[in-house]
């Protein structure tokens, strides 16, 4: 069967529900009604991972750091592939951390993302090779407004796209030679926070020609702009418009290559400008998808999957409102990543409620102190909960039918509408027994949050970490609510297995969940 005939909701809806033998095989990033998943082994995948520090995937460094991330329980780890390693002269190419990569992964059952560390690392070159960093005749730098260089490779060289664009690609062919029938590697970030550190844009000539010109008519279409200049189109945006373009099809032309040979998902991967960053270049690297070039980025790079969010906040309301931004019909919610520590283990949740593609938690590999036995204790209890159901919360996610609630400062108290007649009333840190008082204060850790999965009209799957959930029938078929069985139990290679029901004392106020995550599988009725 060939998806090329096919509109692309009924193509994902085959992808995830169905397809014929083999085709489900290869990972896969599919959307439907601005909905969004990965797919791994033909079935939804919702991602738990961790991510190795930036230079932990040597071979000689790879067993400590891997048993750091293997305390969390996750199900992928997220570590970089060096070009400077990868091709140590030109053309020549060196494989040794990435086998070494993916036997670890297998010898422990996790799934892989790696990280490319190619022309960007940071906004800034770090990660080049050698030969490149001593050639800039050949591989030029950009040039800042008083015509010094910057310690960045300029988007607006062809012979530095050719040779990422060929690295990238020989990475691809390597991973479909040692790994296209088992798929341990699931995706592919492109590049690391691109953008420049040290300059708005490039102002070398080649640049300088192009800025001059006038812009290209797709992204006038995709923005909405008049006809011009790229000064006259965007005004005082202008150099952060041109930059982005600028990265978004050299990052997108490196992705094309590697998808030619080995089509595994694709992402970026983005520095945010956060609320009081206003300067691209000197705030954040100019030239990423920040949120206000988001629009542009995606018309400039239909080759890369989708964009995820390096989000470094403990606010929660900053944290969701990053994630409101990109969180599109053209982009799924997916925190590429975030901070090791225990507050922001509840803020997966957000990507539950957006229904994300996953969460990631970066620098897991510390020096052990309580603060890591902290953190690892927080993400744990999250990943450990929700891995053994990932492709139901993977389904549920792309179907719409999953729900889910975060504690955030003076929101003690939040409602779900669960879509099915039915409202989730969640009360945070609420009293071990007895009714929930009219006004709730905020739990001292602010640790609360809760999931609902719709698993039909007629029956909820229901886990949370320090919240109360209690059930109410809102359907005005003058009819009343009631629940059937409540029975606490766990999911097991895709079945689920009760332990026990629960009742009176145990639901008469709600269905309590403390310090630590259960399952609690919800029948209900009407009268």
């Amino acid at each position: 069967m060939r998806f090329s005939h096919l509109t692309p909701g009924l193509a994902a809806l085959i992808l995830v529900l169905g397809s014929p033998a083999g085709a489900q095989d290869m990972p896969r990033f599919v959307s439907k009604d601005g909905r969004h998943a990965l797919t791994v082994d033909g079935k939804p995948f919702f991602i738990l991972a961790a991510q190795l520090h930036n230079s932990s995937a040597w071979p000689a460094t790879l067993d400590e750091a891997w048993s750091a991330a293997e305390a969390l329980a996750p199900n992928t780890i997220e570590a970089p592939i060096y070009w400077e390693q990868f091709e140590p002269q030109p053309g020549k190419f060196d494989t040794t951390n990435i086998d070494a990569l993916i036997a670890k992964a297998r010898a422990t059952g996790k799934r892989l993302a790696l990280l490319w560390f190619g022309t960007w690392k940071n906004g800034q070159m770090h990660y080049v090779p050698g030969w490149m960093k001593a050639d800039p005749a050949t591989y030029p730098r950009m040039i800042d407004a008083r015509g010094e260089p910057i310690d960045v490779l300029s988007p607006h060289a062809p012979a530095t796209l050719a040779a990422d664009k060929r690295a990238f690609a020989t990475l691809l062919a390597h991973l479909k030679k040692v790994d296209g029938t088992k798929h341990t590697v699931i995706m592919v970030q492109v590049e690391n926070e691109p953008g420049s550190i040290g300059s708005v844009r490039d102002f070398g000539p080649a640049a300088q020609a192009e800025f001059a010109g006038p812009v290209p008519e797709p992204v006038l279409a995709r923005t909405g702009r008049n006809p011009g200049t790229w000064r006259a189109a965007f005004g005082p945006n202008a150099d952060e418009a041109f930059a982005a373009y600028a990265t978004a099809r050299y990052i997108d032309a490196v992705a094309a290559a590697g998808k030619a040979v080995y089509p595994l998902p694709i992402y970026a991967n983005m520095w945010l400008r956060y609320k009081d960053k206003k300067y691209p270049g000197i705030d954040y690297p100019s030239g990423g998808a920040v949120w206000t070039m988001l629009d542009l980025w995606r018309g400039a790079s239909p080759s890369v999957d989708f964009i995820g969010t390096d989000i470094y906040t403990e606010d929660a309301g900053e944290y969701r409102k990053v994630l409101d931004q990109y969180a599109r019909h053209d982009n799924p919610s997916w925190v590429s990543e975030t901070g090791f520590n225990p507050r922001t283990a509840p803020f997966l949740y957000y990507v539950l409620a957006r229904g994300g593609i996953g969460f990631s938690v970066f620098g897991i590999d510390n020096p052990a102190s309580p603060e890591q036995d902290a953190a690892v204790a927080a993400h744990r209890a999250n990943f450990a909960a929700l891995d053994p159901i990932r492709a139901l919360i993977g389904q549920a996610a792309l179907d719409g039918r999953l729900f889910a609630a975060v504690e955030e400062p003076g929101r003690a108290k939040q409602q779900l509408e669960l879509g099915n007649g039915w409202r989730a009333n969640i009360a945070f840190g609420p009293p071990a027994w007895g009714d929930t008082p009219a006004i709730l204060a905020n739990s001292a850790a602010q640790s609360g949050r809760a999931m609902i999965i719709r698993l039909s009209d007629s029956s909820l799957l229901v886990t949370g970490i320090d919240a109360r959930v209690e059930l109410e029938r809102v359907a005005t078929d003058g009819r009343h609510g009631q629940l059937m069985r409540v029975e606490e139990g766990e999911y097991r290679d895709g079945e689920w297995l009760g332990k026990r029901w629960l009742n009176g004392d145990e639901t008469d106020y709600g269905i309590n969940f403390r310090d630590r995550s259960g399952m609690i599988r919800v029948d209900l009725g009407s009268y």
